[in-house]
């Protein structure tokens, strides 16, 4: 599994995967892994690492949302604390999540030595923002619909870690399960929190993490953009610069897919 970054702090990996991200902090008296994902031989990357790392430290496991991609490395971690949105809580769509994964590992001929099951969450955050503590350490939370409905802000306070689930990304435009509508609201939460907390690392769930502030801002007005586009194309019934998406973003056979999947579910809630 490849290490984007690593210090006494924070590790940072990416999955072959569709360049899904894990993330490792670690406290003084704790950790806190973030997203285990995606094969059987990248989750024990990760859990062989914390054995090194953790010098028997509490162990946390954080979902930032419920996509089949970022819970289905759960199993290997159930006995972490676990923390996640009071939405991943309540979500109704459980049994439709794990058959994505056993799906996923059908196709592909996968075999878990942990039970496919959906997390069982300890610590859940309801309301719009919350805070809690971890061993010495502040987090911050806030919810973050629009992508789906269960998403979850986190940000390390004391390190400037924040982890931003499925938004963001460099490699990815907006993929919208949830509504347009609270996808710009998360935008404009993003917006805030970056321009008022000292974040130092931002970590989308898939591809590179950022240090640079104008990075950050650029990936806000690049999803921005999009939507924006995409509410247009809708509105006025003209078709959408798929030639122009494309150059800036790669593998135009799947994510044509996720686009055509953008159009469908704006297209119903601006028409209802």
């Amino acid at each position: 599994m490849k290490i984007q970054y690593q210090s006494k702090s924070l590790v940072i990996l990416e999955s072959s995967l569709f360049r899904t991200t894990s993330t490792i902090i670690i406290g003084k008296s704790y950790l806190l892994l973030v997203d285990p994902n995606w094969l059987p031989i990248e989750i024990e990357f990760i859990a062989n690492l914390i054995e090194e790392i953790g010098n028997n430290k509490e162990k946390h496991l954080l979902f930032t949302h419920s996509d089949y991609d970022h819970i289905i490395g759960y199993g290997r971690f159930k006995d972490y604390h676990t923390i996640a949105s009071q939405n991943f809580i309540d979500n109704p769509n459980k049994e439709n999540i794990l058959s994505q994964i056993r799906a996923f590992d059908d196709e592909n001929y996968i075999h878990r030595d942990y039970d496919i099951v959906y997390p069982e969450i300890k610590t859940g955050i309801s309301g719009h923002s919350q805070a809690l503590r971890i061993g010495s350490d502040e987090h911050l939370f806030w919810q973050a619909k629009g992508h789906n409905k269960d998403g979850l802000i986190t940000l390390h306070k004391t390190k400037g870690v924040l982890a931003v689930g499925d938004y963001l990304s460099n490699i990815e435009f907006p993929y919208i399960y949830d509504s347009l509508k609270n996808y710009r609201d998360t935008l404009n939460n993003l917006e805030q929190i970056i321009n008022t907390e000292n974040i130092k690392f931002l970590i989308s769930g898939h591809g590179d993490f950022t240090s640079d502030k104008e990075e950050m801002t650029l990936r806000i007005k690049e999803s921005r953009d999009y939507i924006s586009e995409l509410e247009n194309a809708v509105k006025n019934d003209t078709a959408f610069d798929l030639e122009g998406l494309f150059k800036r973003y790669q593998f135009p056979g799947i994510m044509k897919k996720f686009h055509e999947g953008n159009l469908a579910l704006v297209t119903k809630e601006l028409n209802s």
